[in-house]
């Protein structure tokens, strides 16, 4: 297994900055989310043109890849307009991804939004990913469905997996919200082992339905060990991303703080 971090937890960081970061502290990857203050990053010209050359070369003199490129991709919304621009957005993603020979993109289920039904909201998502895989299957790319909000769980994750026979979609393992919402390690990966492709980290000692907090890797009580040894009983060869929410949390430790910190204390849990 590989050690990356989002760059959800160095919001401010332009790419030489998060190069740096990654270089220093012996990270194999970086899974792109927030960079230079906005998880926007098509607007900047980083990832624009001759810029996103540019960071395309950067990446590969310093023998970092990038991960998993975490968009904001959700079909959950009963509205036209608003599936055909996420579906304009993962396109404009997809363009990213492949200059950075990015495999993955990941995505959301979503909330189910209060003013409809749950069964209507799966038939938008099912929709929804069956025109992204599409897009995702001509690019040799796969998006991976986080395990998060509304579907925290294997349960929900297969209702979104198995009504999409035949496409290739995976799912970015996201620890603390599968066992925060009341299912055991063991159960996730027993439903969705053939589908885990990307895998998120973070720590806690207080979580559940309501949120969680955030500790620094191994001082909470999140069963991180547990989660790892189950990839690994599998086979698992993909990124164990370090996913420290400064961007949403700035009161939390410094990227400084928790990014070294991961990469030395990981080891102890692998």
């Amino acid at each position: 297994m590989k050690l990356a971090f989002s760059t959800l937890g160095c919001p401010m960081y332009n790419m030489d900055q998060i190069i740096d970061m990654a270089v220093k502290n012996n990270y194999q990857g970086i899974e792109i989310r927030a960079v230079s203050g906005t998880v926007m990053i098509a607007g900047l010209d980083e990832f624009k043109g001759e810029g996103l050359k540019e960071t395309a070369k950067k990446l590969k003199d310093a023998g970092i890849a990038v991960a998993c490129l975490g968009t904001s991709l959700g079909f959950y919304a009963a509205n036209a307009e608003t599936q055909k621009k996420q579906l304009e957005d993962a396109k404009i993603a997809i363009e990213i991804a492949a200059a950075l020979d990015c495999k993955y993109l990941r995505t959301f289920g979503g909330p189910v939004p209060a003013v409809q039904s749950y069964t209507e909201t799966l038939k938008w998502i099912w929709d929804g990913y069956q025109k992204l895989c599409d897009l995702t299957e001509a690019a040799n790319m796969i998006p991976v469905l986080e395990t998060h909000d509304d579907y925290s769980t294997s349960p929900r994750i297969r209702e979104i997996i198995d009504n999409l026979p035949g496409r290739k979609i995976g799912v970015c393992w996201d620890f603390v919200h599968s066992v925060r919402f009341g299912e055991s390690p063991a159960d996730t990966y027993a439903a969705l082992k053939d589908y885990i492709f990307h895998a998120h980290v973070k720590d806690s000692k207080v979580f559940d339905a309501r949120g969680t907090d955030f500790q620094l890797t191994g001082e909470g009580t999140v069963p991180i060990k547990e989660c790892i040894a189950l990839l690994k009983s599998g086979g698992y060869e993909g990124y164990l991303s370090f996913e420290w929410e400064k961007l949403w949390h700035p009161e939390i430790q410094e990227p400084e703080v928790a990014i070294p910190h991961y990469a030395e204390n990981i080891g102890k849990l692998m």
